[in-house]
């Protein structure tokens, strides 16, 4: 290790480059793992926060909320919390607008005590609702009344819940008879907390997961972002594989006559795996407080999600691609022969 870093002390500039490089990586590495889990919990979040563990759609939905039409039979049929959902643009008195989802649950069901309340209160009566926070942060307030395009309907903010937002919207929870005009009463799925149920005639039953990833976009969006985050760590690997090999063969001399002093090889390459190590951690610790940094200075509308597991991942990640990045050099040292290299 004292080599390593004396080494490294010595030739600043050339490892302070591939430093760089690593941390800029690292840096785009952790934005994008933040950006993936922040869009994947804009889609997802409010299904997570409903509690269930199993969904039954009809069978032709293909999986989506918005297509299931469940009939009296199946309902009747299955053990469930019954949710309807419509999606509309809401709009206050004073102009605010925003693209939601209208879902309503029963009030004595598992998902509505479930729901958190973060301002004001869960809805109870019908004409109220319990909205989003994102509708707080985008100005509306408790007490605002929510009209809806090309409909009669009203609903009136009684509170406030976090992380309800459902395919990239915001979730309004209010009753079936509210919410009855505006889809003619239609149910489109039931919610259980069993793990397993029986499959009822003309539906589909899906698992949470399962459910999430049927959502529009969702397994695109996550393939997406997993192949450039893939893409970035073989960047790495590349990167170190090309940088350690030249300064490598630069060095066989130096090796030879370490070599032919008695210095052994496995002290060579431990050497060299010391170096990968030390620059790439260091590239790492670098990227992951400008990331924090960015997180505070991003604007709350950019969906960033920075957590202790995508940080632990990312690093392990770097490090590891670093380390592998070494397999090269250390090859290439093993087989030096002093005699050779020396001339002698």
């Amino acid at each position: 290790m004292f080599l390593a870093i004396k080494e490294i002390w010595y030739e600043k500039l050339r490892y302070s480059l591939v430093m760089a490089l690593i941390f800029l990586v690292s840096y785009l590495l952790i934005i994008l793992t933040g950006l993936s889990s922040g869009l994947a919990n804009l889609n997802k979040s409010a299904v997570n926060e409903w509690g269930a563990k199993t969904i039954v759609l009809d069978k032709d939905s293909e999986g989506r909320l918005a297509q299931s039409f469940l009939s009296n039979q199946t309902i009747k049929s299955t053990n469930g919390t019954a949710l309807s959902q419509y999606s509309s643009i809401v709009k206050s008195k004073k102009g605010l607008k925003e693209n939601s989802t209208i879902i309503a649950v029963p009030k004595n069901s598992f998902v509505y005590n479930n729901l958190i309340v973060l301002n004001g209160k869960n809805f109870t009566s019908n004409g109220t609702a319990l909205v989003s926070d994102i509708f707080k942060k985008n100005g509306f307030k408790i007490g605002d009344t929510l009209y809806l395009n090309n409909s009669t309907v009203k609903l009136r903010i009684v509170g406030f819940t976090p992380h309800a937002t459902l395919s990239a919207t915001p979730v309004v929870y209010t009753s079936f008879t509210t919410i009855r005009p505006l889809n003619r009463g239609t149910i489109n799925a039931i919610l259980t907390v069993k793990s397993k149920i029986r499959q009822p005639k003309n539906a589909m039953v899906l698992s949470v997961e399962q459910f999430i990833n049927k959502l529009p976009g969702y397994s695109a969006q996550k393939t997406t972002f997993n192949f450039m985050i893939g893409f970035l760590y073989i960047i790495i690997f590349i990167v170190i594989s090309i940088f350690l090999y030249i300064l490598t063969i630069q060095k066989l001399p130096n090796y030879g006559v370490l070599k032919a002093q008695g210095i052994p090889t496995k002290f060579l390459t431990l050497n060299t795996v010391s170096q990968s190590l030390i620059i790439s951690i260091i590239g790492v610790l670098a990227a992951i407080l400008l990331g924090f940094a960015t997180t505070i200075l991003i604007p709350s509308e950019v969906p960033i999600v920075i957590n202790a597991f995508n940080i632990v991942s990312t690093s392990i990640g770097v490090i590891l691609m670093s380390l592998f990045g070494s397999i090269i050099p250390i090859y290439q040292i093993a087989k030096v022969d002093p005699y050779k290299v020396i001339g002698g």
